[in-house]
């Protein structure tokens, strides 16, 4: 049977290493339905590694032992294992079956942001069906079952892709406004609406109706950063907007966002954007940027 007219199968990579570049390599990308209970692999007795694998549950129950403990997978669970390593996957008893996605790649050039993924989601995440992480190995599974990845670089750049997604999936607090605690919410919404007033996280977390030391945990979890790391990025957005669409002086302007002094405000700015509020006005130090948009 044809690749196109079968639903599931694994799908070998190996590449020559002449190619040029840091690349990432995949060993196997599949999607597979096992029923049979001898479905069983144990990390420490495999002869393919070294290896990282991510495989994420469709539908049915798996299990995952990692170390002592024992884990369950069901539809949205993913793991994410070294091999080999401490572990042992398998179709546990009174499981009719077990329905996932998997992919393997070569550790080499990933170790860095793997260890970062795991150190982030740990071992056994869930993901949404809808996430990208899930979409990506669906995208890619696709990809591997009609020929599409013709290449290393081509393989490289969707493996790439994945552990990208992962590390946006480890950041999704960050990026999911709609489900920030409503204190944090608040307290995000004063800030944008008048980033100079509030200058202290003590008013801030007054107006919001929290402690600040629970609003500073609370909003760095979901936001991505402290609320007066806030408050400086979007002070410098306003300020890069104002240096390229009007003719204030700098002082101007620094007074203008709250700040003590010009030279402070130039220090900075600085940081931030990496020139002066003056290199970025005339375009000697950075593209003539309409509107500078900084992400943390």
């Amino acid at each position: 049977m044809s690749a196109s007219t079968t639903r599931y199968g694994t799908y070998g990579y190996r590449f020559a290493e002449q190619q040029i570049g840091p690349l990432f390599r995949p060993f196997a990308i599949g999607f597979d339905r096992v029923k049979d209970i001898n479905y069983d692999w144990d990390g420490m007795k495999r002869v393919d590694g070294p290896l990282y694998l991510l495989q994420y549950t469709v539908s049915g129950r798996g299990a995952i032992r990692i170390g002592d403990t024992i884990h369950t997978l069901e539809a949205g669970q993913a793991f994410l294992v070294d091999i080999p390593g401490d572990h042992r996957y398998y179709l546990p008893e009174g499981s009719e079956h077990w329905e996932f996605y998997f992919a393997l790649f070569r550790q080499q050039h990933a170790e860095g942001l793997w260890n970062d993924i795991v150190r982030k989601l740990g071992n056994v995440p869930s993901l949404p069906a809808d996430s990208p992480v899930v979409r990506t190995l669906r995208s890619l599974y696709a990809d591997a079952q009609h020929n599409r990845l013709q290449d290393a670089y081509q393989a490289s750049t969707a493996i790439y892709q994945l552990l990208m997604d992962l590390l946006r999936s480890a950041s999704a607090d960050h990026q999911a406004r709609d489900n920030w605690p409503d204190v944090v919410r608040r307290a995000a919404e004063l800030i944008e609406h008048d980033c100079v007033s509030y200058s202290n996280l003590d008013d801030i977390a007054a107006a919001a109706g929290a402690s600040k030391f629970h609003l500073s945990r609370a909003f760095t979890r979901y936001v991505g950063m402290p609320p007066m790391t806030y408050v400086t990025k979007l002070r410098i957005e306003r300020a890069a907007e104002l240096l390229r669409s009007s003719n204030y002086h700098a002082s101007t302007i620094a007074q203008q966002l709250g700040y003590s002094s010009a030279s402070y405000f130039t220090k900075v700015f600085h940081q931030w954007v990496g020139c002066t509020p003056g290199e970025f006005r005339e375009g000697r130090a950075t593209a003539s940027i309409d509107r500078l948009n900084i992400y943390t």
